[in-house]
């Protein structure tokens, strides 16, 4: 692969990030940099997207705004341990008809937490995720006596999912994750697990960091053991992925590419996810569609009426895409990931900003008459610069073969 194509791209990316950081007055009257899910009706400050955005940010030089971001968030935990969802000038639903009418609302203080969706839930994941950003913003920026003080914070927002589990297992309400308009993400949703593990990893590691030793062995052995649950309840053995819930084994690439690239499949397990996702066909030229299809009555009304039925199974986002080539990456498929590398960069070049969802079959922007796909778009322009940083800091990797060479 081109090492300029790929600077080209991770350019286009950083550019769509910066491009979503918006100055707002904070209570004390500092100006914050906060960044935003996207350019129109996600111009709010949503917790999930920002989490997986960190970093990239952190890639770009941009520290200080994940610092002003995770401020933001942590100051308005609820009682109870909660996140709020997003943080906003206004109502989702006016930002939402706004945006359909063309028009875009600044963000600006005071900003009002948001804690329960358009659906009556709460966010199951926000919690982990925050958890698992603030230790990285410590660590990397080297902040420990930030980190001293955001710590309990931090605990209270894990201690929050003892009273949700089941068997050892987060189980949450349908419409709760980043899959908002299916319902058949409910009960025990196998990503939603994979967020909690990766949060008390990283809270290990910070407790290393601050000096903590047996506190962070502590929260590394039931990390491990929390590891070993989920790997024994969501891998199909016949099938060869990991189950998108208990109730259902359907292939979901969000979470099995997750499992991939993060290390919690096992070397054999990872090429296997892989080719589970190829026989599928699943993998577009620009990287995998988001699963394997649901069933129009577990889709929500709202994206059958916009004319996006597949907007969270058969459209292609570049988050998953990411995650995709760092999978890639780790089971040595180099002939497919230079592939969609070379696609990818191509994308971008083309629209000079990352959007949000694609089409599987001609890569264009999605829109339609009720819906435009967001644009810039920060989730996926944030994991994809860090993947693409990644690969240029060490062009090493994108020759690396490890378990399977098959194209």
């Amino acid at each position: 692969m081109d090492r300029r194509a790929l600077l080209n791209a991770s350019l286009v990316c950083a550019r769509s990030l910066r491009a979503n950081l918006k100055s707002v007055e904070s209570p004390d009257g500092r100006p914050r940099s906060l960044l935003v899910a996207g350019g129109g009706q996600f111009h709010s400050v949503w917790t999930r997207d920002f989490c997986f955005a960190a970093g990239g940010l952190l890639a770009a030089g941009e520290t200080q705004a994940v610092r002003d971001t995770l401020d933001a968030l942590l100051a308005h935990q609820r009682a109870d341990g909660l996140i709020p969802r997003l943080l906003d000038s206004y109502s989702p639903l006016t930002r939402f008809a706004r945006a359909m009418l063309g028009s875009r609302i600044p963000l600006k203080a005071p900003l009002k937490p948001n804690f329960i969706s358009d659906h009556f839930v709460s966010s199951i994941d926000s919690n982990a995720l925050l958890v698992w950003a603030t230790c990285r913003y410590a660590i990397a920026a080297d902040q420990p006596a930030w980190a001293g003080l955001v710590l309990p914070k931090l605990e209270k927002a894990m201690a929050y999912y003892t009273d949700r589990l089941k068997n050892g297992l987060v189980r949450q309400p349908p419409f709760s994750d980043w899959k908002d308009t299916v319902s058949a993400r409910r009960g025990a949703v196998f990503f939603t697990q994979l967020h909690r593990w990766k949060a008390l990893q990283a809270l290990s590691r910070l407790h290393r960091h601050l000096g903590r030793v047996s506190e962070a062995a502590r929260r590394e052995s039931e990390a491990r053991a929390f590891a070993r649950l989920v790997d024994r309840a969501f891998w199909d053995e016949t099938r060869g992925f990991y189950r998108d819930t208990l109730v259902r084994n359907r292939l979901s690439c969000d979470s099995n590419l997750a499992a991939v690239a993060w290390g919690f499949a096992s070397e054999e397990r990872s090429a296997r996810v892989v080719r589970a996702i190829d026989r599928a066909g699943l993998w577009s030229p620009w990287g995998p569609r988001a699963g394997e299809r649901y069933r129009a009555s577990e889709k929500g009304w709202l994206v059958r009426l916009a004319g996006v039925a597949g907007y969270q199974d058969d459209f292609v986002w570049l988050w998953i895409a990411a995650l995709g080539l760092q999978a890639l990456r780790r089971t040595g498929r180099k002939a497919l990931l230079e592939r969609t590398l070379r696609r990818v960069a191509a994308l971008l070049e083309r629209d000079g900003a990352v959007s949000e969802v694609y089409d599987p079959e001609t890569g264009a922007e999605i829109k339609t008459r009720l819906y435009r796909s967001e644009k810039p778009f920060s989730w996926s322009a944030g994991m994809l610069l860090e993947t693409l940083r990644e690969l240029l800091d060490n062009p090493a990797l994108a020759e690396e073969a490890s378990c399977d060479t098959r194209s």
